[in-house]
């Protein structure tokens, strides 16, 4: 028995010196801080219409990702969003860029289309900001067009 137990603790110790490096340390991880906006309201621009509960999410290492439903009254028609950085006193610090450029003479644009008036379209997209602005943000608001 004796025997069973020294051999289980080698096993113990080899596997904990085998998976401990894969695993983080105390103290040397590093989560990202994050903000989310959520507009509670219905959105219009034009014949566009974004639903409530769009949201962009900021993270600290200046990435944020955006998620929301709009629609048109018309076909082939597109959702034009700009998305504004603010501090406390809703002071523009900046504007996201858009991580899948759609318009080069406008990086800071984002670009849903809508094909079908009959249709609903969820909004998934991607931006960057000054990773060293995150500490004052504490307000967004969009510009849009239709």
């Amino acid at each position: 028995m004796r025997d069973i137990r020294r051999s289980v603790g080698a096993v113990a110790a080899t596997l904990a010196l085998a998976l401990g490096p894969a695993l983080p340390a105390t103290g040397t991880a590093h989560a990202l801080s994050s903000r989310t906006f959520t507009w509670n309201k219905v959105m219009r621009a034009g014949d566009c219409t974004m639903f409530e509960g769009a949201r962009w999410t900021l993270y600290s290492d200046g990435t944020a990702t955006f998620d929301g439903t709009v629609t048109s009254g018309d076909d082939n028609d597109a959702w034009l969003m700009w998305a504004y950085l603010k501090d406390a006193d809703n002071a523009v610090l900046g504007t996201l860029t858009n991580y899948r450029v759609q318009d080069p003479t406008d990086r800071n644009k984002f670009v849903k289309n809508l094909p079908s008036e009959t249709q609903r379209y969820r909004w998934f997209a991607s931006g960057r900001f000054d990773a060293r602005k995150f500490p004052l943000i504490r307000r967004m608001s969009l510009g849009k067009h239709c």
